[in-house]
């Protein structure tokens, strides 16, 4: 056994080049070997004695190493046939030539990357499976985090839809802070999605998060993500958090009303500094995200009650949208109700005149969402190919009452006092919007100021 006085720095090195599965031989720039592995000698059939000293040619005959170490070129991943008989194997080795201080080669290295094609082809065959997942995986990925929605998807032709979408297409071109203001069931996260695929971070992830489904002691974990064992209950390999989730993309905080006081300091922190610091964490990572929060709050009567931290709100408000309720642009509830149809049920191709009556005449709470779900259900009560008033819920149904025809006037009556109501609510959502400015107004709705005024006098429009 060797003692440690007498074993020196050569020695070890020998060691170790003995010790790895790779075959390693050295020669000198008359191809003379000067040094061979016990791995490579293992391949030739021979002591690793033996091949010392010894021309390269005599142990492989077809060696390209004097070719090397005049072209001075390594020549990378070529196959290399070495040994007699039996033993005879095919290698794939790199040889690369040695040079001096210089520059100059005063040799060359021959490194057994594979003991046989085989293996080059297993490897070859597991990094494609590999990639192969990864593709996979980053598609998923990208579906998961992929807005499902753009402009064209928000129906309606109401005067406040249309200055909503105009709104949205020129904040979607800036990088600010977008504050969605609505009732629950508006549409706020369709306009949230619409945003994000008209800007040009459309190609990166949508991330999206409701604040108020998350409990307050996981919030921050949620938004910032943890290193491993960073509390009770962590997942061992720790969590990327939903901010670092939307780098390069839109991070869009539905109900932002319900954001922890503490969230709020550290988001209003990110949104300055774009660093994001896991919990846990002692260095903070660079996120790059659009920000897009939602809420059906009142957040300047939070900020009053010390609810909501008065820089995160006028750091939210710059740009903003209002989303007005159902009961505010009735005329856009036809065609709502023709779009349901076309995702619910080919069977039913619409509604009769006094179906359509009661819901427009409905106060709609729940906004286009509950609109979805009666118009959903009155298609799988339908009998025929038409809803009816009977397959209305009996507290929408109730409201057609007040525009039913007279006994024997038919249903002429009744489509020209929807018309009529409809237009009325077309003209007087158009005025509001405008600020009864009746020129503007005039224009929006595509007719002359004279027609404005005959048509309010008609319907009995004034401002309140």
């Amino acid at each position: 056994m060797m003692n440690a006085a007498s074993f020196s720095l050569d020695n070890l090195a020998e060691c170790i080049l003995d010790t790895v599965p790779m075959g390693i031989i050295y020669c000198d720039h008359e191809c003379v070997v000067r040094f061979m592995n016990e791995t490579y000698a293992r391949y030739l059939g021979i002591g690793k004695g033996q091949a010392l000293g010894r021309p390269i040619t005599e142990l492989i005959p077809d060696s390209r190493a004097n070719i090397v170490m005049q072209s001075g070129e390594a020549e990378m991943g070529e196959q290399c046939c070495v040994g007699h008989g039996k033993g005879k194997r095919t290698l794939i080795v790199n040889r690369i030539p040695v040079r001096n201080a210089a520059g100059e080669v005063i040799g060359m290295l021959s490194q057994s990357i594979f003991s046989n094609p085989e293996e080059l082809k297993n490897l070859s065959a597991k990094i494609e499976r590999l990639g192969q997942k990864v593709n996979l995986y980053k598609k998923r990925m990208h579906t998961a985090l992929a807005a499902r929605y753009d402009l064209d998807s928000i129906l309606g032709q109401s005067a406040s839809i249309r200055g909503a979408k105009q709104h949205l297409a020129r904040y979607a071109r800036t990088e600010e802070p977008v504050l969605l203001l609505g009732a629950t069931g508006t549409g706020k996260e369709l306009f949230a999605n619409a945003l994000h695929q008209a800007s040009p971070r459309s190609t990166g992830p949508f991330v999206s998060i409701n604040c108020a489904a998350i409990p307050n002691d996981l919030f921050e974990s949620e938004l910032f993500g943890y290193l491993p064992g960073s509390f009770t209950g962590a997942q061992r390999e720790g969590k990327i958090g939903k901010i670092e989730l939307a780098h390069n993309g839109t991070l869009f905080l539905d109900e932002i009303g319900d954001l922890p006081l503490t969230a709020q300091v550290k988001l209003l922190r990110v949104l300055e500094d774009k660093l994001v610091h896991r919990l846990g964490a002692n260095a903070p990572i660079h996120v790059d995200f659009r920000l897009v929060a939602a809420t059906n709050r009142d957040l300047q009567t939070m900020m009053r009650d010390g609810l909501f931290r008065d820089e995160l709100y006028y750091r939210l408000s710059g740009l903003s949208i209002r989303i007005e309720p159902l009961r505010e642009r009735t005329e856009d509830i036809p065609v709502l109700v023709a779009h349901q149809l076309s995702c619910t049920n080919a069977q039913v191709s619409g509604c009769s005149d006094a179906a359509m009556d009661a819901l427009m005449h409905y106060s709609w709470p729940g906004n286009v969402r509950e609109l979805a779900g009666v118009v959903s259900r009155a298609a799988s009560l339908c009998v025929g190919n038409i809803i009816q008033l009977g397959d209305l819920p009996p507290e929408i149904a109730a409201g057609a009452t007040r525009s039913q025809p007279t006994q024997g006037l038919g249903n002429k009556t009744l489509l020209a006092d929807v018309q009529a109501n409809n237009e009325q609510r077309l003209i007087l959502a158009t005025l509001r919007e405008n600020k009864w400015n009746m020129a503007r107004s005039a224009r929006a709705l595509g007719i002359s100021r004279a027609t404005l005024y005959e048509k309010a006098r008609k319907h009995g429009i004034t401002r309140a």
